[in-house]
């Protein structure tokens, strides 16, 4: 079944006027088909088991792009209801012909309906803005973009909807435009090494496929950020201010294991920082004014209550990036972004026991060993850091 429609009586200028700078594409709805302006087509096949395309490609230019147009394709799909009753919905939307100007972006997609000004919701009930970030190539979920997800592909990326919520009858206009990357990411969607993270200290870990944390390690996480320095609790940092530093354990507990702690080498792995300050504050370690680890959780950076005394790995990964070098001997996952800052060549706990009475620390410095160890009753610096 294949509409046509020549009719084109929509203005695009007024969306332009109120948001400059706009890609403004314009679709048409007849029985179900849109129609793209620019090719005056509609493919619709039912039936076929295939996404249904909203119309042949649009190209057209962005700011990032300069001359060289991207290419938009809209797709619907077919959602089935129990009382025999179904709706297309916008799906998906495809956009290729990237150039690298455009590295370093967001793309911001919205849609509209035939007349109004307000954009429509496209997922998560009452999501409206899609935003995907360039990330030198690589595309992904920009600020709220749970609910959402991405293919990338050299020159492209197709972000398609969990749960899309605009029927294809009311989808008329997509407008897409280029700007500037957020430095601060919202609920672990669109960050990159470097940025503000949701807790308001430096990303400085990613793992695209995640990696095992939370309370209970059965969450996924994949961003590591840690705090802030100067948080007004000594011992967070070296600065001028606050120079006192924390012992791992409190007197009554500095020769006794730490129960429920886990394998001690695993524990030691990226994701188990938060487990680890959890198992050492339920031994009886709750003071912040003496305990590291309770100190480590008494932040609340960005109304998180999920910072925690790191884990060696972690420990590691940071000292690594912090400094532009290697640390331990490991030259992985060097800084080549915004670093943090508030460090020194000092010595900051983990939260890993090593024996009934010792604990593990690091020294922040080039050339150190791998691991130090230290009676528990020691005195150290404490930086936290969460996961998500």
């Amino acid at each position: 079944m294949t509409y046509y429609h020549d009719d084109l009586s929509e203005n695009p200028s007024s969306l332009r006027s109120f948001l400059p700078g706009l890609l403004v594409i314009i679709l048409f709805v007849v029985g179900g088909g849109i129609f793209v302006k620019s090719t005056l087509a509609a493919n619709i096949a039912l039936s076929s088991g295939n996404p249904i395309e909203f119309g042949q490609s649009v190209s057209q230019t962005v700011a990032c792009s300069e001359s060289q147009s991207l290419t938009v394709t809209p797709k619907s799909s077919f959602v089935n209801a129990t009382n025999g009753t179904g709706m297309y919905y916008l799906n998906s939307i495809t956009v290729s012909n990237i150039p690298t100007s455009c590295y370093g972006v967001d793309f911001t997609i919205n849609a509209y309906g035939n007349s109004s000004n307000s954009a429509l919701s496209l997922f998560n009930s009452t999501s409206k803005n899609v935003v995907v970030y360039n990330n030198s190539g690589t595309f992904i979920m920009g600020i709220g973009g749970s609910g959402a997800s991405v293919v990338s592909s050299p020159g492209a990326f197709t972000v398609t909807f969990t749960t899309p919520v605009a029927a294809s009858t009311s989808v008329f206009k997509l407008t897409i435009q280029s700007g500037t990357h957020s430095p601060i990411c919202i609920d672990g969607v669109g960050c990159r090494v470097g940025d503000i993270g949701p807790g308001g200290g430096r990303v400085f870990y990613y793992l695209a496929s995640g990696f095992t944390c939370g309370p209970t390690r059965s969450d996924t996480c994949r961003y590591l950020e840690v705090s802030p320095p100067a948080l007004g609790l000594a011992s967070f940092d070296n600065d001028a201010v606050n120079t006192s530093a924390r012992t791992w354990a409190q007197s009554p507990y500095q020769s006794a294991a730490v129960p429920n702690f886990g394998e001690s080498s695993t524990a030691q792995d990226i994701g188990w920082g938060y487990l680890n300050t959890l198992a050492i504050i339920a031994q009886g370690n709750t003071n912040p004014a003496t305990s590291a680890a309770a100190l480590a959780q008494s932040f609340s950076g960005g109304g998180k209550t999920d910072w925690h005394l790191p884990s060696y790995d972690e420990v590691q990964i940071l000292c690594n990036w912090v400094i532009s070098g290697s640390c331990f001997g490991n030259a992985a996952a060097l800084n080549v972004g915004v670093g943090a800052t508030g460090f020194v060549a000092a010595e900051y706990w983990t939260s890993n026991e090593w024996t009934a009475n010792t604990a593990i620390y690091a020294r922040f410095s080039q050339g150190g060993f791998q691991k130090h160890t230290s009676a528990k009753s020691g005195a150290r610096l404490v930086r936290p850091i969460r996961a998500f």
